[in-house]
């Protein structure tokens, strides 16, 4: 009997150390990847960040930046606060230059649906619910009571301006009865670029909430093109923004490939891990405080992140795949503005 103990204990003990190993080797690699604050990042980012409150301040924008055609913004799906920033850089660009087409990640009948919605004398609900489920089946973590609310004020908003300035919505993402082989990425670069033909809109400025990976202006290592590099290949001037999470909940809706809390959120898919991991933003986590949303310019002249890969490697221990830039190829080069949100929620399901 005390043998059969003794065996029970160094099993016990070896798993416990087994444990207790891993944990180690994660925290001491995750700290390593991150790395230390760079004080040179740090003064940069310091003249170079502004807090967005109920609106976004234009004090980063420069001429070059109002020379861009397509304005992009990326997320992480899932948190509330991306929803929030969609709006409103929506507006602004809405206000500021008059851009009135939102390309979007659905495809055309959503669209369609979504612009019936937008173009009634009232507001029909029904319709706006039937599309918050139509985008379920493409992003699960969007599909939201969030969305739903964005979609109902960008209604009101639309009730209050010009003719000529409202906002109507172009979907580019395959249809799902698509079966052709090229990617979703040249898929949408293909049908948007197809839509300003058809359509006319040569002239015309547009603005689009895609997921994170979709605006990167530039292959990562593993070669695959993205929506925001076919642009830039046609020679389509973008500006592309892009979103990270601290301390912050993610809408994770039930599913059989992953385990998911009964309240469906979680608070570990955040930059600063520990199972999504972004080099470099310690510096933006020092420089951005509890409860905000800041936002940080990083294609200045003399900014360091036009020669360095700071925030643009991106190493995830369970979701997706690591993200390296390529060789000859900086953080600028990918995205030019980052906002960082602080203690975002999660979005919720539809009530």
């Amino acid at each position: 009997m005390k043998k059969f103990v003794n065996i029970i204990k160094f099993i016990f003990i070896s798993i416990l150390s087994i444990f207790i190993l891993v944990f180690i080797y994660f925290f001491i690699s995750n700290k390593l990847f991150l790395e230390s604050k760079n004080e040179s990042n740090l003064s940069y980012l310091a003249q170079n960040k502004t807090d967005v409150t109920d609106s976004i301040d234009e004090k980063l924008f420069d001429n070059d930046f109002y020379k861009s055609k397509v304005f992009l913004l990326g997320e992480i799906h899932g948190y509330a606060d991306n929803q929030k920033l969609d709006k409103e850089l929506l507006f602004f660009l809405n206000r500021k230059l008059g851009v009135r087409y939102y390309i979007a990640e659905m495809d055309s009948i959503t669209a369609k649906k979504i612009n019936i919605f937008l173009e009634d004398s009232l507001k029909d609900r029904q319709i706006l619910k039937e599309v918050v489920l139509a985008i379920k089946k493409r992003i699960p973590q969007q599909s939201s009571q969030e969305l739903f609310d964005k979609w109902s004020e960008i209604y009101d908003y639309n009730q209050k301006i010009a003719d000529s300035l409202k906002i109507k919505v172009i979907g580019i993402d395959k249809n799902f009865d698509d079966n052709s082989k090229e990617s979703r990425d040249l898929a949408m670069a293909n049908n948007f670029k197809n839509t300003i033909k058809k359509l006319k809109l040569e002239n015309e400025k547009f603005y689009g909430l895609f997921g994170y990976y979709h605006v990167l202006q530039n292959a990562t290592e593993n070669g695959r093109g993205t929506f925001a590099s076919e642009l830039k290949k046609s020679n389509i001037k973008t500006t592309s923004f892009v979103s990270y999470t601290i301390d912050s909940e993610m809408y994770m809706p039930k599913n059989p490939q992953f385990p998911t809390p009964e309240n469906e959120k979680i608070d570990w898919i955040n930059a600063d891990g520990p199972l999504q991991l972004v080099k470099g933003i310690n510096d933006l986590k020092e420089l951005s405080k509890p409860n905000t949303i800041t936002l940080f310019k990083l294609n200045s002249q003399y900014s360091p992140y036009n020669n360095s890969k700071y925030l643009i490697n991106v190493k995830s221990r369970i979701f997706g795949e690591n993200i390296v830039p390529q060789n000859g190829r900086f953080t600028t080069d990918y995205f030019q503005y980052v906002f960082v949100l602080r203690n975002s929620q999660a979005l919720t399901k539809m009530k």
